[in-house]
């Protein structure tokens, strides 16, 4: 691998990472220390239906998703609890038993059996996208309304039999069919009578015909392609030399320790907490995975080794910071006010002074520049850029990738895909860099790639932090690829029809969306 390879701004950005507290832990999901703390009494929460709802979600989605059943046991048949998410006009987009809502939560629920991921995020996910579905739903249904639109009993009739429900061997059943409850006959033709008008407005969308002079038009873009090579320069090529000689400057910015945090929002509990661990009642490790709200706390607080200026940048106070430097192995600093938490410091291994020889030290220097001191790295880029382009004139840039230990990248045929249209590939399908498919997200770079002759060196393109050399490839048709177009361009158009459909109902003036601030307060009890 080499320097110029764009994984090694992921590296760099790893060595020089910065803490977040941004991601919190679900308060229900906390275990208590091992060793009780004494902590002052805190005020009881108001226990809502709102709350006890969301907490039941939770604890069901935690253990095996079997949230359907219980949803009912738990809302009941009879209850005329009913929380309101949003509105679409004049109409709520309310979430109560056995209502399009209700039943998107727990056909999404289903979806998410078995997910490893965070419960609040899947909670999150299974909501959010039963919201999303029940705003169309009801921005159709309204459409089909006011178009007069409504499901005949024949249409009816025939939309039970080829449900499928009462299916034996594959065929509709009338034994089975008469077997079924009145209540379970009723409720199925309750739901299909409700969600034919809607039916039939998505389907009208989505079967428009296309003219066959546009989809001749596409396919003929479609099957058109060019290829690409090109090498990245990115900071971490700026010379090791010139990166130890800032450092030099400013010594105390790269100076690591490796460090433990308890991050807080409540004050006292800091300050109490503290104070336990001091005292030996409980550990900081249990501490952190009882209390703490940031990503570390599963690993009992543990960041690890981090440049100071990645740490100085999550205090509050800079003076406050500075104490880590002069602490000693296991002193404990703090509670700290830290953007918006509080924050408990543990140092495990006291500040060191930078090695200029290592290289993920050089990569965290090169990186802190790139983002901190840009004016010092762009203009030697620049003529490096300059430098490599006059190099690979005179020979090629394959030449010159393999002198300076530079990958080169090969894009395979792409086709001109200025409209962005997911009827066809576009470079972030062939490029497995990324640079290039990022850089031809400019409209004036995706023409220069493709209107330029052919085999031409393209002059440097600025992508982030990096430059690219750019060399244009040779055109290519692949009539496949237009034949596939011409042949499914009616369904691809009609799929992008409801698509652009839904969305221009999404974000109508008409739709009022309140499901984030009703998502914390009826289903988290935030």
């Amino acid at each position: 691998m080499s320097d110029n390879d764009n994984t090694q701004d992921t590296k760099a950005s790893e060595e020089s990472k910065v803490l977040s507290f941004d991601k919190q832990k679900p308060t229900t999901e906390s275990k208590a220390p091992k060793k009780q703390a004494k902590q002052k009494p805190k005020q009881k929460q108001k226990i809502t239906i709102g709350w006890a709802l969301g907490m039941l979600i939770l604890i069901l989605i935690a253990i095996s998703f079997v949230a359907a059943p219980a949803l009912e046991a738990f809302i009941g048949k009879r209850s005329s609890s009913s929380f309101v998410f949003g509105k679409y006009g004049k109409e709520n987009i309310s979430y109560a038993y056995g209502n399009h809502f209700y039943n998107q939560v727990q056909n999404y629920a289903d979806q998410y059996k078995g997910s490893s991921t965070d419960g609040t995020q899947v909670l999150y996910q299974i909501w959010k996208g039963a919201y999303d579905s029940t705003v169309i739903y009801t921005a159709v249904n309204q459409l089909a309304k006011k178009a007069g639109i409504i499901a005949s009993d024949e249409a009816v009739r025939r939309a039970i039999i080829n449900s499928g429900v009462y299916d034996k061997d594959g065929k509709f059943d009338v034994e089975t069919y008469q077997k079924a409850s009145t209540d379970a006959k009723n409720n199925l033709e309750t739901q299909i009578r409700s969600s034919f008008p809607y039916q039939i407005v998505v389907d009208d969308i989505g079967s428009v015909l296309s003219s066959k002079a546009e989809a001749g038009y596409v396919a003929s873009l479609a099957e058109k392609g060019r290829s690409f090579n090109y090498v990245v320069l990115s900071p971490t090529l700026y010379p090791d030399e010139a990166a130890a000689r800032y450092a030099l400057e400013h010594e105390e910015l790269f100076t690591t320790l490796d460090i433990s945090v308890i991050s807080l929002t409540d004050e006292e509990l800091a300050l109490s907490l503290s104070k336990d661990i001091l005292l030996g009642v409980t550990t900081f490790e249990e501490a952190a995975e009882a209390h703490s709200l940031d990503s570390f706390a599963s690993a009992g607080g543990a960041v690890g080794r981090l440049f100071y200026y990645a740490i100085e940048n999550n205090f509050t106070n800079p003076s406050d910071a500075a104490l880590l430097l002069s602490a000693k192995d296991g002193d404990l600093l703090g509670p700290f006010e830290s953007q918006g938490a509080w924050t408990i410091w543990r140092v495990n291994s006291h500040a060191t002074a930078p090695d200029y020889t290592d290289e993920a030290t050089l990569y965290g220097i090169k990186a802190y520049i790139a983002a901190y001191e840009s004016e010092m790295i762009e203009p030697w880029l620049d003529e490096f850029a300059e430098q490599l382009k006059a190099e690979a004139m005179e020979t090629s840039l394959d030449e010159v990738a393999l002198s300076h230990d530079l990958d080169l990248i090969s894009v395979s045929s792409t086709p001109y895909n200025a409209a962005q249209s997911s009827y066809m590939a576009d470079l972030s399908y062939t490029d497995p860099a990324g640079m290039l498919s990022q850089a031809a997200s400019s409209s004036a770079v995706a023409l220069t790639l493709y209107t330029s002759a052919e085999e031409t060196l393209l002059d440097p393109i600025k992508v982030g932090s990096s430059l690219i050399l750019v060399e244009t490839g040779t055109d290519e048709k692949d009539e496949g690829m237009g034949s596939y177009i011409t042949m499914f361009y009616d369904y691809l158009s009609g799929s992008q029809n409801q698509q652009d459909f839904t969305q221009a109902l999404y974000t109508s003036e008409n739709h009022q969306n309140d499901f984030l601030s009703t998502f914390f307060s009826v289903v988290l009890g935030q």
